[in-house]
């Protein structure tokens, strides 16, 4: 499944937020989308999404024009994880889970057996199975957030948009979504996450991202940020990157000098 996005921009009112915006992310790949509050990161998923409409510019899903997708279409095709919120209504996990299943069932439908089995193997996948007769709003943040990942994971959609993800998790639970995000890319899925984390960026995506002023400021592979300077730039900060030995594994560090 290959993403493109050509020309994109936007704005709100006479403020420009993104301008010019090209990339493609395809099968078994990671984008990372980097950027500064304000940088347009949010926007850019939700033009992706169709909730926003682009000013210029075009969005391809496997060189479809998404433009002329109806939205259950659209939503058949991408799912999306949003930042962790408060969620003010009081159903239960699995309930939530399941509406996932919405664009897949037929107008009145409802979700069967088959369904709840899979929602009960996402659930389990995720560590997070003893929670799924619990009130979603009686959750922690971060136990809300890996629901929000099991709802679009049951979707069914190649295409993974994640927000933010891992915002209001503990250490713990951090890894574990991106350990799963890295999993599901392995598995085909096209993937593109944003992150205020270079950590993460550098660790899990294929391809990297920059948004600054509007535009794009750098795009390429994470090996391409070693030496700091672009990340030095983004985030006005002297910066220390590394990599590091960690018993069988190496990973990347990236630490204020």
């Amino acid at each position: 499944m290959r993403l493109e996005a050509r020309s994109l921009s936007f704005s709100y009112g006479k403020r420009k937020v993104l301008e010019d915006i090209s990339f493609s992310v395809s099968s078994g790949e990671a984008l990372a989308i980097l950027g500064r509050n304000g940088s347009g990161k949010t926007t850019l998923l939700r033009l992706i999404l169709g909730f926003l409409r682009p000013e210029k510019g075009s969005l391809l899903i496997d060189g479809e024009d998404a433009a002329l997708m109806k939205k259950k279409e659209r939503a058949m095709q991408i799912a999306y994880i949003p930042q962790s919120s408060e969620i003010v209504y009081s159903y239960s996990v699995m309930d939530t889970v399941l509406m996932g299943r919405a664009p897949l069932l037929p107008l009145f439908g409802k979700p069967g057996k088959k369904d709840r089995e899979k929602a009960e193997e996402i659930l389990e996948t995720l560590g997070i199975a003893d929670l799924s007769m619990r009130v979603v709003n009686a959750i922690s943040g971060g136990e809300r957030q890996l629901v929000l990942i099991a709802r679009a994971l049951i979707q069914d959609a190649r295409i993974l948009l994640l927000d933010e993800p891992t915002s209001a998790l503990d250490y713990s639970n951090q890894l574990l979504v991106m350990e799963t995000t890295a999993k599901l890319k392995e598995k085909g899925y096209t993937i593109i996450f944003s992150t205020h984390n270079p950590e993460q960026a550098l660790m899990n995506a294929t391809d990297v991202m920059v948004l600054s002023e509007s535009h794009i400021s750098f795009h390429g592979k994470p090996k391409e940020l070693l030496d700091g300077k672009v990340l030095e730039e983004l985030y006005s900060r002297k910066l220390c990157i590394r990599e590091i030995e960690t018993g069988e594994n190496r990973r990347i560090i990236c630490v204020p000098r």
